[in-house]
Order: C-alpha cells, then sequence, then structure tokens
C-alpha cells in the first residue's frame, strides 16, 4: 500500500486521539508504520482511540502542540521521518465563541509544529491538514488550489492563515533543506468515531439514541460530506508522493464523488437509515453565526496528479458510518475499525487505484 512507503517509518500524528487522528493512525499501522508517536492535549478516555486500545500500540504524550520545547523534543528523541499535523480547534461555532483560542491553536499551533520540523534533521516529509474553509466564500462555485485563500469569519480565516503559514515554511526553510510538505484541504468530513457535538451526523446520533427527532438548524446549507477513510487515504497518498516534483509544496483538495448536498438532504438519508420513524426537525439556531452558505471542492489536481479519486458513494459512506455507531457498543471496536477499513481498502483495490496496491 502507498509504495510501501511507510514501512518501518516513523510517524508523528497531531490531534491524534481525534476523529480523524484515530482512523489515520489505524491505516498508518496497517501500511506497515513501525511507530506511531501520537500528540493530542486530552486523552479522551471514551474516544474511539482510546477505546480501541490504540493507547497501548503507539506512544501517546498528552501535550499542546504550541509547546516548542516539546515539539523539539518528540521529533528528535523519536527520529520521527514523517509528520502528520491534524491538531486543531475544529468548530465554527466554538471559534466564534472563543475567538482568541482558536487563533493560538490554529495558527500559533501550525507555526510552533512547522518550525520544530525545521530543527529535526530526521524529518524527511510533513502534511499539514487545513480546510475548505480557508478559501472563504466563492459563492457556490467548486474551489480549486489556485483560488485565493481569503477566510472572513474567525474559524475561516484561522484556517487560512494555518495555511499560508504552511506555503511559508516549505518555500523559506524546507524546499532548500531538503524537507518535502504538503497542504490537504477537505470539507466536511464524516464517519464513525466522531463524537463533536455541533456536527450534523453526531448531533442525529445523539437524537438516535435518546428516541427523539434530530434538530437540524440549518437545513439549506450545503457541504461536501466526505468519507473519513477517503480523505485518510488522500492524506496519506499526498504523503507518500511528496518526494516528487509536481507534488512537492503543493496543496491538494480532497472530496466526494456527490457535490451539492443540503443539511436538509443528509439529515433525511441519516434518518432513513437508521429507521423507527424518526424524521429530523428544523429548529432555528439559538445562537447564530457566521457560516458559509455553500462550500464545494473540486478535487481534478489529486486525480489528475495523484491517482486518487474517493472510493465510496454518499450512501455508501452513511452506512459504513452508521454500522460503527450502530456497533460500537456491542463488539470490540479494534475488530469493528479493523473491519470497515479492510472493507474500504478491498473496494479501492477493485477499483484500480494506485495507493491500495
Amino acid at each position: 500500500m502507498y509504495n510501501g512507503y511507510y514501512e518501518g517509518k516513523t510517524v508523528l500524528v497531531t490531534g491524534v486521539a481525534g476523529f480523524k487522528g484515530t482512523w489515520l493512525t489505524i491505516s498508518l499501522l496497517k501500511a506497515g508504520a513501525k511507530s506511531v508517536i501520537g500528540l493530542d492535549k486530552d486523552r479522551r478516555p471514551k474516544s474511539n482511540f482510546i477505546m480501541s486500545g490504540l493507547d497501548q500500540v503507539t506512544t501517546f504524550v498528552q501535550g499542546d502542540t504550541r509547546d516548542s520545547a516539546l515539539m523539539l523534543r518528540l521529533l528528535t528523541d523519536y527520529q520521527v521521518e514523517v509528520v502528520f499535523h491534524l491538531a486543531a480547534q475544529p468548530i465554527v461555532k466554538i471559534a466564534y465563541r472563543n475567538p482568541l483560542e482558536t487563533i493560538e491553536s490554529n495558527i500559533m499551533g501550525t507555526a510552533v509544529v512547522l518550525e520544530a520540523i525545521r530543527h529535526a534533521p530526521s524529518v524527511e516529509r510533513c502534511v499539514v491538514a487545513t480546510s475548505d474553509k480557508a478559501y472563504g466564500d466563492k459563492g457556490g462555485a467548486l474551489y480549486v488550489e489556485e483560488d485565493r485563500l481569503h477566510g472572513e469569519d474567525i474559524y475561516s480565516v484561522s484556517k487560512s492563515a494555518a495555511d499560508l503559514i504552511t506555503q511559508a515554511w516549505i518555500t523559506n526553510y524546507y524546499k532548500g533543506a531538503g524537507i518535502h510538505g504538503g497542504i490537504v484541504r477537505c470539507g466536511n468530513i464524516i464517519g464513525g468515531g466522531d463524537w463533536s457535538a455541533g456536527r450534523i451526523v453526531v448531533d442525529c446520533v445523539a437524537a438516535f439514541y435518546d428516541g427523539r427527532s434530530p434538530d437540524i438548524h440549518n437545513p439549506h446549507m450545503v457541504r461536501d460530506y466526505f468519507y473519513v477513510l477517503d480523505a485518510i487515504s488522500g492524506y496519506l497518498t499526498l504523503g507518500a508522493a511528496l518526494d516528487q516534483d509536481r507534488i512537492s509544496g503543493g496543496a491538494f483538495n480532497f472530496g466526494p464523488r456527490e457535490h451539492d448536498i443540503g443539511n436538509d438532504d443528509l439529515a433525511t438519508r441519516l434518518c432513513t437509515l437508521w429507521g423507527q420513524n424518526i424524521n429530523w426537525q428544523h429548529t432555528p439556531p439559538v445562537e447564530p453565526f457566521p457560516e458559509i452558505p455553500k462550500q464545494t471542492l473540486s478535487w481534478e489536481k489529486a486525480e489528475s496528479v495523484l491517482n486518487w479519486s474517493p472510493v465510496y458513494t454518499l450512501d455508501e459512506t452513511l452506512q459504513d458510518t452508521m454500522e460503527w455507531y450502530r456497533g460500537w457498543r456491542e463488539e470490540a471496536l479494534d475488530e469493528l475499525n479493523m473491519r470497515l477499513l479492510d472493507r474500504y481498502d478491498d473496494r479501492a483495490a477493485k477499483l484500480g487505484l494506485d495507493w491500495a496496491r
């Protein structure tokens, strides 16, 4: 898998105990990584990461990416070769309530990680995850990588800045030092193991467990809803190819096959999959905050340059997602996670995607 690049590698994942960090760690271990060093500011005892036992098969370090001494010590002590920087404050509503914390986490946290990499001789490559929010509001047109980054709300600004800072470190420091860096931009990532309140899938599942109708606050917002394993395969595909001239230093969008999915459409599909005659209801937000009405990404560059494409349709994504949320209390989480990952990888191999061979 991934041309064997990750076999025997020591990899640092920031935000490791989060939703995406957990699935990235599982995928790295399956791809043959020798060691995963995981950094997260919270231990999150009820997370997929802890409950599936990943803290027992990785080196988990509780700490903050803004701690420059800690970051450099981790990279040097463990002789880290590859870095995936996912740690961030990821919720738009929280950014609106706590702008300074969001700016410090998303901007300064990224800068500290990038600077530590610059001074760590063992690091060969780094992948930094930003967001489609970095583009700002384009009036609903597809985002392409060449678009200007101009977020306007606090969360989007923090992502624009983190992205631009990463570009600056790559251009000014990494290229001359032989470090290959890349940036990934994704839309709304969904899948099993996410427990962040305020996201539609998570809020719907919580309502389903309670036997009540989910509250959908902005039913007409349009987003790219993107399977977490599709996102992770994008991260890993980019990381494995970063030494190539057309790829090193670049930014890549990764997204789903189906665009223009309204929140109302997503909620309806989730209710149908759950069954039990539950329907969603529109409940206006108690605390309105700035949001971009429509966001959608073109992943044409990733397809043409990396031979990457999403594996699952939205319906397949939601089926696997609901399988996770139905099963997590009934079976061993490590087995559930691996079953879903193996199924996904098998499908990718049948589609002939380069990374799955």
